[in-house]
């Protein structure tokens, strides 16, 4: 009998189930693994483990830097301070173009979630991770981006990007438990970077579009919005192609998400950039020299007003408001003035020079010039030797110069051709000042601040025959009679080794009164004014019209030996022109904080009597003789002047500096032009004498001034007619009657003549003041 085999049940059925509870029980401990993990990583997180994370007490109180912007007196903004050029804004100043470009492009869910969007980023790791998609966004919210923006991420390794996101997150979710989504927005676009240094939407409305962020319109707003994704990239200043193209990407998200119609945006998106972009740096703008200085004088004024209220003002940081006593038009007049001038005025000395080079009779000049130069000194303190210094000084090399009709140009140059080239250049300054409460309304100190820093305003150069006036002056004040006459002779003065003054023109023929040489510029008859006033008391008198650089004392002060600041050189004219009160010059009115706390404010200016008011009006009339008859009337005959005005040019030995000094009653203006060596200058007197070199920006300013509507009222304004100071209480009312008179005679003469007669002019005028002296000694004995 065959036994039954006995057959065992299936194992695979109960080994299944057993390997599918193992699998869910390996997948359920690798879940609670993956959270306790997650959450432990969260918590070392949010604990600061790696890294500090901001606290709700430091996120309420979110400061940017921001840049201290510098006004002008009529309100124009024409520089800024910073680290970072940023002008913080309100919402409401926010418009909804850009407001609706930002959340269309960078967040459109930005409304309904809180500081996380984790619909979008399920959709990055989704697609990035198991599509293996590289380009899926990143999915970073606003918020987050803010988060990003406020506490930059620094340089770490790849495997901490887990870390630094998660800490956004977080930060983001704090942001939006204090801020509403109007400040978080406002927060967002105040601090986010628009490229070229540029932070927050107002500086980048100013800077590509020349408008404040509240004008932007919706093209503008999307070109702006676009920026963010690469702001150097997307720089519609370099890259306009490809910001056109990111513009109309920002344009159709607005589309997409209802911020526009497809019509609007196929219309928007048909238009151009127009970018009105207005560099902001340190060198471009109006007054640049003057902002340097301004700034220069800030530092010290804050660093003094922390020390004695124990605070802690910063101007690159804190939004400080200050303003300038400078007038932002006139400004604009000036250097558009210079401008005109200057690339004719250098031309002309090329065509002088022709062939030749002004170091040709002279080779120490440009020896003396090359040891003097930065890179020479450089290569010497290399330990170079002179063999190859001068090696590497012939090295061409491709650098960027200034170029007098296109601003800039790159050459091919060596050091020593851009040191020959820049050699010959010609610098202008200029200052206006407002004689009556010494208000500065206009400075250039030099062509083009980003080549050359030096200010030409504050340099002391020889001064010339705009010294005279004070000669003049301190002659009237010590009793010189206007009616009395001066010899033209050559004289030899032996007390001082036989030095013979000499007249521009070698002409030593006739006489002439104080008003008539003056007129004239005649050296030898200011040298023997001089020598009668006496030298001391000449510089005396100087030094009480606001002259304080050292004059020699030496009778060629007369011709001005001396080396005095433009600034300072036009101190005395201010006196003559205010009636003899002498207001002290200053540029910077007030220094503010953002919440309008005075930080500084400019001393009340209180004038000092300088000279009797009937002095001041003598040196005046006088000088508008300058104007009218003499070595100024081109400002009648080529510029159509005719509003008045007094004033003196000025050439120094050699015709190495050109000056021209003139003012109205409102207006005093001192220019001068010369090369900074003072080997370089014209051979010509008449090319390089005051009236050639100077005098033409004072003409094409006043020109343009007078075309002003702003300004045009000077036409009708004359120069104040002083009571005689010893006559103040008496009541003369035929006194104008009477002056109007003499000036209608005066008037009358010169026109009649073909060629000016200055000694008939000017006895008409002494007779005037003599007239006058007469009635009001009558006057006054008749009263006692």
């Amino acid at each position: 009998m065959t036994k039954k085999r006995r057959i065992s049940p299936p194992k695979n059925k109960h080994n299944n189930k057993h390997l599918a509870w193992k699998l869910l029980k390996y997948f359920v401990l690798v879940i609670i693994a993956i959270i306790s993990i997650g959450t432990l990583f969260i918590a070392t997180v949010y604990v600061g483990l790696w890294g500090k994370l901001p606290t709700y007490d430091e996120l309420r109180h979110i400061r940017n830097n921001e840049a201290s912007i510098l006004y002008t007196e009529d309100g124009e903004m024409i520089g800024k301070y910073y680290i970072e050029n940023r002008t913080n804004i309100n919402y409401k100043n926010i418009p909804t173009n850009a407001i609706d470009a930002l959340v269309a492009t960078e967040d459109a869910r930005f409304y309904q979630h809180e500081g996380v969007d984790k619909i979008s980023m399920a959709r990055v790791f989704f697609k990035t991770f198991l599509l293996g998609k590289r380009k899926s966004g990143g999915g970073s919210t606003i918020s987050q981006q803010l988060a990003k923006n406020l506490y930059p991420r620094e340089e770490q390794p790849v495997n901490l990007l887990p870390i630094i996101k998660l800490k956004e997150m977080l930060i983001a979710h704090r942001l939006e438990n204090i801020y509403t989504k109007n400040e978080i927005l406002t927060l967002y676009l105040n601090t986010v970077y628009f490229g070229e240094n540029t932070f927050g939407l107002e500086s980048a409305a100013q800077k590509y579009f020349s408008v404040s962020a509240s004008e932007l319109n919706q093209i503008q707003a999307a070109t702006l919005i676009g920026i963010l994704k690469g702001p150097s990239y997307y720089n519609p200043r370099l890259h306009p192609e490809r910001a056109l193209h990111r513009r109309n990407t920002v344009i159709n998200q607005m589309v997409k998400y209802n911020f526009l119609t497809e019509e609007k945006g196929e219309l928007l998106k048909s238009q151009k950039l127009s970018l009105k972009y207005k560099s902001d740096n340190h060198y471009s703008g109006l007054a640049p020299y003057l902002r340097e200085l301004i700034r220069q004088d800030a530092i010290k004024i804050i660093e003094t007003y922390n020390t004695t209220h124990h605070t802690q003002y910063n101007l690159y940081k804190d939004g400080l408001i200050l303003t300038t006593t400078l007038d932002a038009e006139m400004q604009k007049y000036a250097e558009e003035a210079i401008a005109n001038h200057m690339p004719l005025l250098q031309q002309s000395y090329y065509n002088h020079l022709g062939k030749k080079e002004p170091w040709s009779q002279n080779p120490d000049i440009l020896k003396n010039a090359i040891r003097n130069s930065p890179i020479y000194k450089i290569l010497k303190d290399k330990g170079l030797n002179e063999e190859k210094i001068k090696e590497e000084l012939n090295r061409k090399k491709t650098m960027l110069i200034y170029d007098a009709q296109k601003k800039e140009k790159q050459v091919e140059f060596s050091s020593i051709d851009s040191i020959k080239y820049y050699l010959k250049i010609f610098q202008p300054a200029i200052i206006a000042v407002n004689p009556q409460n010494g208000k500065v309304k206009v400075w250039v100190g030099g062509l083009d601040y980003k080549f050359f820093q030096y200010d030409q305003v504050t340099a002391p150069r020889q001064v010339g025959s705009v010294f005279k006036p004070i000669v003049y002056s301190a002659a009237i004040h010590n009793g010189a009679r206007l009616d009395a006459y001066y010899s033209n002779e050559q004289r030899i003065y032996s007390e001082y080794n036989n030095w013979t003054p000499r007249n521009a023109d070698n002409n030593y023929k006739g006489y002439y009164t104080l008003k008539g040489a003056l007129s004239k510029s005649i050296n030898t008859i200011a040298v023997e004014v001089l020598q009668q006033t006496g030298i001391n008391v000449v510089i005396k008198h100087a030094h009480s019209l606001g002259i304080t650089a050292y004059l020699p004392p030496y009778l060629s002060l007369a011709l001005g030996v001396a080396d005095i600041p433009l600034q300072e050189m036009v101190s005395p004219f201010m006196a003559f022109a205010n009636n003899g009160v002498l207001m002290t010059q200053y540029y910077l009115e007030e220094i503010k904080t953002r919440d309008g706390k005075v930080i500084y404010q400019a001393p009340k200016v209180v004038g000092k009597k300088v000279l009797p008011a009937n002095e001041a009006h003598i040196m005046s009339n006088i000088l508008a003789s300058v104007i009218n008859e003499g070595t100024g009337q081109k400002l009648r005959s080529t510029y159509g002047l005719r509003n008045e005005m007094a004033g003196k040019t000025g050439t120094t030995q050699n015709q190495v500096d050109g000056w021209f000094i003139g003012y109205t009653p409102h207006l005093v203006v001192g220019v001068r032009v010369g090369a900074n060596d003072i080997n370089i200058h014209f051979n010509s007197l008449r090319l390089g004498q005051g009236a050639s070199m100077a005098l033409p920006i004072y003409g094409e300013l006043m020109k343009r001034c007078e075309r002003s509507s702003t300004y045009s009222h000077w036409k009708n304004i004359s120069f104040p007619i002083p009571i005689i100071e010893e006559t103040n209480n008496l009541k003369i009312p035929q006194f104008k009657d009477h002056l109007n008179f003499f000036d209608k005679l005066t008037n009358r003469k010169s026109n009649k003549m073909n060629r000016v007669d200055t000694d008939s002019l000017s006895h008409i005028s002494e007779k005037k003041e003599g007239f006058f002296k007469r009635l009001f000694k009558r006057k006054k004995d008749r009263n006692n």
